[in-house]
């Protein structure tokens, strides 16, 4: 690795660069299944709208439960093994896809889509770590993250393409295994990586990794209440395409990202994760007293600022907090807290907004980022773990 390059230029970049592809080739498959199987449950398979919540959801709950484990098995076996093995699952599924013909098979297929997508990211995200320099290393990180979202973004639009113009479902699910044996392939032209051998045992749940990722579920809530009840919150106050204040949200996310994400090597990834709780907040407020679409977009701006750091910022003390033996072990479960956040977020913003209406969501969820925030500058944040399992 050319780590003495400037940074931002492709030398340096360049080791990166396949695991990059790989991740975002493996999320295009999950995108384009995201973007067609509701209609699929609905329209082909005679299914209701509660069984397309639990086909939808269900590869969220497997990458919740795989994560950690797979990050235990990078570990000790080797994170191209693990990112391998999970860019075929990615590939398996798309073929499961194929033969499915009822919604039991289509969750089934969605568990090992979720076993492949936790597997590559965790191995991906650990590898990265294992080949960045220390002061680069949050930088790294939120890049490889951007490529995940590119991948589900760019996966959703071309999936819907395929499904209406390309063939229809079958077209869509091929694709799927097309861009899975490309990440494959990509995993594949990469060397083994060096690794710190692991001794002793990590963990299920790492203690490196809880407080920061409780900090990200809660923050997470708010990117969960945005998605499902922004436009709803607007259009019921006579305000039209409120999901513009959603759309938003990825600019920002992105574009802060790919030009300020090196903030958290450089100024400290305590402190960035605090501010950019607060900002999520701030976003949230903005949301909350909309009475125009100018003001709920500009809330959505600055929601995805502030939650476009907080990733890295907080990945970046669990990796200074974790033996480099058991850094898989703790992304993965790290990373977990985010699935679990927004799994969650979607029901428990429902009850509030049934309860309470609309603006309650954004209410309750900016008193969720300033937990975030205040659990981001606690000092449990950076407990690091016991002596015995380093």
């Amino acid at each position: 690795m050319t780590a003495t390059a400037p940074g931002g230029t492709l030398t340096f970049y360049r080791p990166y660069l396949p695991l990059f592809g790989a991740i975002f080739c493996c999320l295009l498959g999950v995108g384009a299944s995201l973007a067609v199987l509701p209609f699929l449950v609905l329209d082909e398979l005679g299914g209701t709208r509660f069984e397309v919540g639990v086909v939808v959801a269900a590869i969220a709950v497997a990458a919740v439960i795989a994560r950690p484990i797979a990050g235990r098995l990078g570990d000790r076996h080797g994170y191209r093994t693990v990112m391998l093995a999970g860019a075929a699952f990615c590939g398996l599924a798309g073929l499961g896809y194929l033969v499915a013909g009822n919604v039991p098979g289509l969750i089934a297929v969605r568990i090992v889509h979720g076993v492949g997508e936790g597997a590559v990211y965790t191995a991906g995200a650990a590898w990265l770590v294992a080949l960045a320099p220390a002061e680069r290393r949050g930088r790294i990180v939120g890049l490889y993250g951007i490529h995940m979202w590119a991948g589900i973004t760019l996966g959703a639009l071309l999936g819907t393409v395929l499904l209406r113009a390309a063939g229809g479902y079958p077209a869509v699910w091929v694709f799927a295994v097309l861009t899975a044996a490309a990440g494959l392939a990509l995993v594949a032209g990469r060397p083994r990586p060096d690794q710190a051998p692991a001794v002793g045992r990590a963990g299920f749940l790492p203690r490196s990794a809880i407080a920061p990722g409780v900090a990200l579920s809660l923050a997470g809530l708010g990117y969960a209440g945005l998605a499902a009840f922004a436009a709803l919150h607007l259009a019921d106050r006579g305000v039209e395409n409120g999901i513009a204040a959603f759309n938003a949200f990825g600019v920002t996310y992105v574009g802060v990202r790919l030009f300020a994400g090196g903030l958290p090597d450089r100024l400290g990834a305590g402190r960035v994760a605090l501010w950019s709780a607060l900002v999520e907040a701030v976003g949230l407020l903005l949301v909350a007293v909309a009475e125009n679409l100018w003001v709920a977009i500009v809330g959505g701006l600055v929601i995805g600022a502030g939650l476009s750091l907080l990733f890295p910022a907080l990945a970046l003390l669990v990796i200074n907090r974790t033996d480099p033996a058991h850094q898989g072990a703790a992304l993965g479960a790290f990373t977990s807290f985010w699935d679990i956040g927004l799994v969650a977020g979607g029901p428990l913003a429902g009850l509030v907004a049934s309860a309470a209406g609309y603006p309650a969501v954004f209410w309750a969820t900016l008193a969720a980022a300033l937990l975030s925030a205040l659990l981001s500058a606690s000092p449990l944040s950076r407990i690091p773990p016991p002596a015995a399992s380093r």
